[in-house]
């Protein structure tokens, strides 16, 4: 038992939190779309996206001789700049939808290879490296200590320390929740999502409402690919996303397209992949089995969400018969008093 127990560490929870963000940020985006009846399944390219350009305007801002600045400053630019792209590529991912009507999974297949090959191309167009790329110049984004938090005993060492990035998932995860469900525009988005043409008929925009979801969860998936190639480390190498586009969509399924439980599904997803790193320390599990951890806790994630919904289809059934029921019984009741 105190084995079992010396398992959970404070740096694995660390672990956990940073290793959860780049799929927080991708499932909120996610989640946005789902809102908005918009099937994105581009996530993956644009965390892709993110990471690639993060790093590269990092670099390429801090080395241009006509804006002198502090390294560090020249990171938190790239952010922008990787976010920007991520939305441009949800503009044009919207574009091609409701302009041309161009089936959402096979476009986001076609831009999720494209961007897989794309940045493995320029990467040795522009450096001359194929697996990996790096350069000294690059800063990584400074960690941040919270004033009062990072002198609470075990809390402190849990929630001090992280990056802007990190705190930037918990904000937008509340923003989120807040722009959903307290704003004009998020009612537009649930009721988009809820019942296209109910929403066509009470005069909301449809085509606006999905562009501008598409755009935000663009931006959203870059920044969290920019956290791997900025934030947890500097450099970037092939397939940088490794998986976690998809995990944001698996994620964003697990949390119900709720901002606060995809926020929390997010974290599940990055302590079962900090768990799985530790394993491969304090134990001899051969690496290949320790590995597929993060995707069977997405296959147990989504096998959860089935019997969930089917639960609460079996039980709204259930209402309405016993419904249906009562309004028969009241019936005969006033039949036979007449």
């Amino acid at each position: 038992m105190q084995e079992f127990l010396s398992f959970f560490t404070i740096p694995l929870f660390s672990s956990a939190i940073r290793l959860g963000t780049p799929i927080i940020l991708a499932a909120l985006g996610g989640a946005i779309c789902n809102r908005a009846g918009v099937l994105n399944l581009a996530l993956e390219g644009k965390m892709l996206l993110g990471a690639f350009l993060g790093i590269i305007s990092a670099y390429y801002i801090q080395h241009n001789p006509f804006l002198p600045m502090p390294p560090v400053l020249s990171t938190y630019l790239a952010l922008v700049v990787a976010m920007a792209s991520g939305g441009l590529l949800g503009a044009l991912f919207a574009f091609l939808h409701i302009k041309y009507k161009v089936n959402l999974v096979i476009l986001a297949i076609a831009i999720n290879l494209m961007l897989l090959e794309l940045t493995v191309f320029m990467m040795r167009v522009m450096f001359g490296q194929v697996g990996t790329w790096s350069d000294p110049s690059i800063v990584q984004l400074p960690d941040i200590e919270l004033p009062i938090i990072k002198n609470i005993p075990v809390l402190g060492d849990l929630l001090s320390g992280y990056n802007i990035i990190v705190y930037s998932a918990v904000f937008l995860s509340i923003l989120g929740y807040f722009v959903l469900f307290h704003t004009k525009f998020g009612r537009h988005i649930r009721a988009v999502g809820e019942n296209i043409e109910a929403a066509r008929t009470v005069g909301i925009n449809v085509n606006r409402v999905q562009i501008f979801a598409l755009i935000i969860s663009g931006a959203l998936a870059a920044l969290g690919g920019a956290f791997l190639s900025v934030g947890h480390l500097t450099l970037f190498t092939r397939n940088m996303s490794n998986g976690r586009g998809w995990l944001g969509i698996s994620a964003a399924l697990f949390g119900f397209n709720h901002p606060i439980g995809v926020y929390f599904s997010g974290l599940f997803f990055g302590f079962a992949d900090a768990a799985a790193i530790r394993l491969q320390n304090v134990t001899e599990l051969p690496p290949s089995l320790v590995q597929v951890l993060p995707f069977i806790a997405t296959i147990v994630a989504l096998v959860l969400v089935a019997l969930r919904t089917k639960l609460a289809t079996l039980i709204n059934k259930r209402k309405f018969f016993s419904s249906r029921e009562m309004q028969t019984h009241d019936e005969e009741g006033e039949k036979s008093g007449a």
